[in-house]
């Protein structure tokens, strides 16, 4: 199934969109879920994806071969974006990458890499889970919240936790947190809020 002809089908099965785009049966999945896919299900229960909307995640995906490279001193803006789930940091890379192709996204699966990404590129938008391994979400945003050279980056929470459990934790009131699944919407706001100061 390594070769599928777009121009003869109408939709696709989640196992020959994750062929055709060469990600993982889940991260398909995820992009459905998001709707940065559109799908539909069968009365079977089984997803058929629009040939049309993975055409155009391919056009797009074509269209940024080419990464955007530091393009002054101090660099493009940059989004880093934290969680043990790497079909979740390929999902969020995606959504970003479409809404705001100019901004520089970088990935990392635990607080210890997302520490040394952020001294490394100095970002203006932090998205993180709460919940990892090594270092958890809570103890990145602790460590940043009081050192002022961070004043500069904006922390936004995406996390599964409850919110009782939030409220017991040592998390600022003003860190905004969004609860999985990812509500795109409300994302995308608040990161154009962040890059637009």
């Amino acid at each position: 199934m390594s070769s599928i002809d777009l121009s003869t089908m109408s939709e696709l099965t989640t196992r020959q969109a994750a062929t055709l785009l060469n990600v993982s049966v889940r991260t398909v999945q995820l992009w459905v879920e998001s709707g940065a896919l559109q799908a539909w299900k069968t009365a079977g229960g089984h997803r058929r994806i629009s040939v049309g909307s993975i055409q155009q995640l391919l056009d797009e995906k074509a269209e940024k071969q080419t990464p955007i490279r530091r393009s002054s001193a101090r660099g493009p803006t940059t989004v880093l974006i934290v969680d043990d789930d790497k079909d979740t940091l390929l999902l969020y890379k995606m959504l970003i990458n479409n809404w705001f192709p100019s901004l520089q996204v970088e990935t990392a699966e635990n607080g210890i890499d997302a520490l040394v990404k952020i001294g490394e590129f100095r970002p203006t938008v932090l998205i993180t889970d709460l919940q990892m391994p090594e270092l958890d979400g809570f103890a990145i945003i602790d460590r940043l919240h009081n050192d002022e050279q961070y004043k500069h980056l904006t922390p936004i929470v995406v996390t599964g936790m409850g919110e009782a459990e939030i409220q017991a934790s040592n998390l600022p009131t003003s860190v905004p947190v969004l609860h999985k699944p990812i509500p795109v919407d409300e994302l995308k706001e608040l990161v154009l809020q962040a890059v637009k100061d």
